[in-house]
Parts: C-alpha cells; sequence; structure tokens
C-alpha cells in the first residue's frame, strides 16, 4: 500500500481522510525523517524542517504538504530543482491568527497583562497610576497587508481608527476597497501607532524591523508580530523596549524556537508573549489538517491541488519527478 508520512500531530480528521487510500506513517517531529519516512512518497510537515538531504534520501517522495501557510522549514528550492511539488494550506488558519492579532492589539493598548497581574497582587489601589490607550483615533498600519491583514483590519473596523499598509504589491484600487491609506514603510514607521507585522520570512524580510526602523516609530507606538519571527531583530527591539524607545510590543513568533530559558524578552514588563499558537484554534487546526491532506491526496491522485507553492513542477497531471 503507498505510503504518506505526518512528522507531527495533525486533526485526527485529516489522518482518517488519509487513510482512506494510503497507509500513514506517524512520526515523531524533527528527529529522523528520512529513516521514518523512507518509502512514502507523501511529507506532511508542521514545523519539522525538511532538507535537501531529506529529500536525496527519499526517492519516492513526490509531494511535501505544509500545514499551514509559511514554507520556510521546507526547501522548496531544492523540491523544485528534484521536481517535488510543495502544497500548503493558505487559507485555513487566517481567522485564527487575525483573531489573535487583533486580540494582542487590543491587550496592548490596556495594558491588560500587566494589570491582571498588578490586580491579584494586591495592586488595585495603584489603578490611577496606569492610564491606558483607546485605540479611537489611533493609526494601525500594516506591513504587508494580504489575507490575514486585510482580516485584521475588517476585526478592528468598529473602533474608529484609521488604516495604513505598506504593501508594493498592493494596487490602488484594492487600497481603497479595504479602505487603507496606502504608503511607504518609512511614512508608517513614522506615523502609526499600531503596527502590525504581516510578510513571510524571505532574505528581503530578514529583521526587516531592525534599529534604524524602531528608531523611526513614535515613542507612543507598539509592534505586533505573528508573522515570523526573524522578521524582527529581536535584540534589537529588546534594547527599544527597555529604554522605552516604543511603547510596548507583543510576539507571538520569536527568532529562535522555542526561545531560549533565559531569552532577555523575559524579563520585559512592556511586552506580551504567546507559544508560536495564533494559528492554533480548534477550527484552524482542522482546516490545516484537511487542506493539507487533501493537497498530498489531490497529486498522488494525479489532480491538479489547489494549492502549489512551486506550480512549475506540476506537468500533465503528474509531477516532474514522475514524468
Amino acid at each position: 500500500m503507498r505510503k504518506v508520512y505526518i512528522s507531527e500531530p495533525i486533526h485526527e480528521d485529516a489522518i482518517r481522510l488519509l487513510e482512506r487510500s494510503f497507509e500513514v506513517v506517524q512520526g515523531g517531529g524533527a528527529a529522523d525523517i528520512a529513516g521514518r519516512a523512507y518509502g512514502c512518497e507523501a511529507i506532511l510537515v508542521r514545523v519539522a524542517r525538511i532538507t535537501e538531504e531529506i529529500m536525496d534520501a527519499l526517492p519516492g517522495l513526490r509531494v511535501i504538504a505544509k500545514h499551514g501557510i509559511g514554507v520556510d522549514n521546507i526547501d522548496v528550492q531544492a523540491a523544485t530543482a528534484r521536481g517535488i511539488l510543495v502544497v500548503n494550506a493558505p487559507t485555513a488558519n487566517i481567522h485564527a491568527v487575525a483573531e489573535h492579532t487583533a486580540t494582542l492589539i487590543m491587550a496592548l493598548l490596556k495594558n491588560l497583562v500587566f494589570l491582571d497581574a498588578m490586580t491579584r497582587n494586591g495592586g488595585f489601589e495603584k489603578r490611577n497610576q496606569h492610564i491606558v490607550t483607546e485605540l479611537r483615533g489611533k493609526k494601525v498600519g500594516f506591513i504587508g497587508f494580504g489575507r490575514i491583514a486585510r482580516l485584521v483590519r475588517q476585526k478592528l473596523s468598529g473602533f474608529e481608527a484609521s488604516f495604513l499598509a505598506a504593501d508594493p504589491f498592493m494596487e490602488p484600487e484594492q487600497a481603497e476597497a479595504f479602505g487603507v491609506t496606502p504608503v511607504d514603510m518609512e511614512k508608517l514607521l513614522e506615523q502609526a501607532d499600531v503596527i502590525s507585522l504581516h510578510t513571510p520570512l524571505t532574505p528581503e524580510t530578514h529583521h526587516l524591523i531592525d534599529r534604524n526602523a524602531l528608531e523611526r516609530m513614535k515613542r507612543s507606538a507598539f509592534l505586533i508580530n505573528a508573522a515570523r519571527g526573524a522578521v524582527v531583530d529581536e535584540q534589537a527591539l529588546v534594547e527599544a523596549l527597555q529604554a522605552r524607545r516604543i511603547a510596548g510590543a507583543a510576539l507571538d513568533v520569536f527568532e529562535e524556537e522555542p526561545p531560549a530559558e533565559n531569552c532577555p524578552l523575559w524579563g520585559l514588563d512592556n511586552l506580551i508573549v504567546s507559544p508560536h499558537n495564533a494559528a492554533l484554534s480548534d477550527a484552524a487546526m482542522r482546516a490545516m489538517g484537511m487542506d493539507s491532506a487533501q493537497g498530498i491526496l489531490d497529486c498522488l491522485e494525479d489532480r491538479r491541488p489547489a494549492y502549489m507553492v512551486n506550480a512549475e513542477v506540476w506537468h500533465c497531471g503528474k509531477t516532474k519527478r514522475e514524468v
């Protein structure tokens, strides 16, 4: 029976979908993927890295499916060179991430985490010392304005804020349709009261938010990153938060995951963090599993998958590795 390898736990409905047609081999994370997946025609991966060495060790591999949107843990260039299709689930978790991002924004402005701890620890009488911020009348800036950023803008629409977006791929009619003012990144950094990052991690976006960018932000501004950790220079962010160069930040993603126990971020009282779980809602987990599993099924049953990252390897109903 043809085999599919799953590197990490996924929703049981997605496993059942694959089991109708294939033997499913369930792995233990990043360890020994090449050994465990030998003989498999497909790999479904969450965060484990799929390198060219792993691909070369699996001569029968035809498709790699990403459980989610970002494929920076897959060597897509190597897969393309070997005729291996890469599929993903680009719409499955967008509402979960957008809700999480909007929640981080409001939690920052209202200083909820700090005030919760203060109140629990007998600090009720200090309430007048901690004045929070209204979103009404503020400018929310999006760096990158794809599906998730558009949903965040929609979910924040009732707060009477205005919206800026810096995205070189955004057309003027799109900006008008979604109610944002298009600006370049420099103007966004200088004008926005809240900056939310929505870019993939590429060589061009690595450390996009560096010391220079942080210095251009308002001292009263907040930064939110639920995209990819290395889009932000973490050390520069620590220094900016320590010096109160910006008002605060919220991170769902980190340069090193998991972060070190002695990570300097942990000592900051103007930072909110979550463990890269913005996408892990109940509905999104099922949708990511089902969409990535469907991509495998379509590929291995010679149907064109809906979401192909490197569509150039798809040829007449087969991957180039088969042709």
